[in-house]
């Protein structure tokens, strides 16, 4: 007969396992179908007209003004980018960025609350709805990468107690990408004594801007100053950053859902039984945990985390971005799925100890909740690949129009009314990015069959100065 703890200890390896097999199922199949969107063009479109060494090309990537701010993410990616130039395929490698973090953010709270805690982290997280193209787009390894960093440096602080070691992952955090910018302030007040709060601030801060003020505008010819200071004092604009923030937490993020969940007719069969069996991991897994199991410091870290989630919108009113669920303007919310989620799973456990609702009710509540937001996340990988389909079709419709007009060279503007297929077509859930800057074309025109050096594509929409204008007509751009 087997004891309960063995039976539990097998519960959690099983969905501890069905967890990183859904992410890295998600992965294959991102990477199986070949689905490119967005900046993720232009970069793997870069690396075939690659013409210099390892050396030289390195340096000219990170000397640029989207990689000067941001030069320890800059070297990985121009390193991969630089390796795909003999094999598109190799350019995939940025998605494991994504699978490596939340092994991080494992291992550093399960160093802090109870590893059944951890799991639902993870769980939640990797289906999280907020800031969807971290998830799915390579060159988002830079979000990736800033929340390995940042979680390593938290651990530093909570755990190792080596304030130096934090500072050090902390400045790689922000120097791969500035999302955890505000989280300082979360790392300061972890840290025991008013002297070490100093020392951490100002070390910590002075480094970070003897590189962006000094260093990078002295050794990077094409230095580029990505965050926008002035901004504080627009208070015009940081009001909207509020509306905007209360709009993703209140509308934007169950309309997500809601949308996802109209979509599950695409789901297949072995998608359901895995949506299935991860709910069923969660009933298991929290049907042996003791809700009263370290619940002071559950508490704690719910606080922390909760008001980490709401400084994590800070990071917009020092920048030029906004905060969005929709399309690749999406990608600046890394800081705020880990957060949002951390507080979410915290609060739900300490409720749920205090609640007068039977243990089994509040089980029932987080495994239909693990089940919905893996339904919904599927949803948004369908439209992902949507997207990536509807831009093929689009420039083979294109590449059809200048074969039967025999044009051969000149710049061409495309209109598919991008505005209302991305408003009205329901395959989008959250406005997946699909062909709309210039620079996304050439690996679309290349991809299709036209010759990009010859043929310069545009969004109508984006740009009018084009020497040919083609309309693609409704009903020849895929529905499903």
């Amino acid at each position: 007969m087997k004891t309960t703890n063995e039976k539990y200890e097998k519960s959690f390896i099983f969905l501890f396992l069905l967890i990183f097999f859904y992410i890295f199922y998600i992965l294959y199949t991102i990477f199986s179908l070949d689905v490119v969107l967005a900046d993720d063009l232009i970069m793997i479109y870069s690396g075939k007209n690659i013409n210099q060494n390892f050396f030289e090309y390195i340096v000219s990537f990170v000397d640029s003004s989207t990689m000067s701010a941001r030069p320890v993410s800059g070297f990985i990616t121009g390193t991969i980018v630089f390796l795909s130039k003999s094999n598109d395929s190799i350019y995939f490698s940025g998605l494991v960025f994504f699978p490596l973090s939340i092994l991080t953010i494992y291992f550093v709270l399960n160093k802090i609350l109870p590893k059944e805690i951890a799991c639902l982290v993870i769980l939640f997280y990797s289906v999280s709805l907020i800031g969807t193209s971290i998830q799915f787009s390579p060159i988002m390894l830079n979000s990736n990468l800033a929340t390995i960093f940042y979680a390593l440096s938290i651990y530093f602080i909570a755990v190792k107690k080596n304030l130096v070691a934090s500072t050090f992952l902390f400045i790689l955090s922000i120097l791969s990408y500035e999302i955890f910018f505000i989280g300082i302030i979360i790392n300061i007040l972890l840290i025991k004594g008013n002297k070490n709060k100093i020392f951490y601030a100002v070390f910590t801060l002075g480094l970070i801007f003897l590189y962006r003020k000094c260093i990078q505008s002295y050794f990077l010819v094409n230095s580029y100053q990505r965050d926008s200071f002035s901004n504080v004092f627009n208070m015009d604009r940081n009001f909207k950053v509020f509306l905007w923030s209360l709009k993703i937490i209140f509308r934007d993020y169950f309309v997500a859902v809601f949308k996802s969940i109209a979509n599950l007719w695409k789901i297949n069969l072995f998608e359901w039984m895995m949506a299935l069996l991860t709910s069923f991991g969660v009933f298991k897994i929290l049907t042996y945990f003791d809700f009263n199991s370290h619940s002071k410091k559950v508490k704690k870290v719910a606080v922390v985390s909760f008001l980490g989630f709401i400084i994590s919108f800070g990071i917009f009113i020092f920048s030029t971005y906004k905060p969005s669920l929709f399309g690749f303007e999406n990608r600046n919310l890394g800081a705020v799925r880990l957060f949002s989620t951390l507080s979410i799973i915290c609060f739900a456990i300490y409720i749920a100890r205090k609640s007068v609702l039977k243990k089994n009710i509040a089980v029932m509540i987080f495994s239909i909740a693990a089940f919905i937001l893996v339904i919904a996340n599927l949803g948004i990988k369908n439209s992902w690949i949507y997207a990536n389909d509807f831009n093929n079709e689009v420039f083979k419709q294109i590449k059809t129009e200048l074969d039967e007009n025999k044009i051969q060279n000149g710049t061409i503007c495309v209109d598919f009314d991008v505005y209302n297929e991305l408003e009205n077509n329901p395959n989008f859930i959250l406005r997946e990015p699909v062909f709309f800057n210039n620079w996304e074309s050439n690996e679309l025109a290349f991809r299709n069959g036209i010759d990009e050096n010859k043929i310069r594509v545009q969004n109508l929409a984006r740009d009018q100065d084009c020497n040919y204008t083609i309309f693609i007509k409704k009903d020849k751009i895929p529905k499903e």
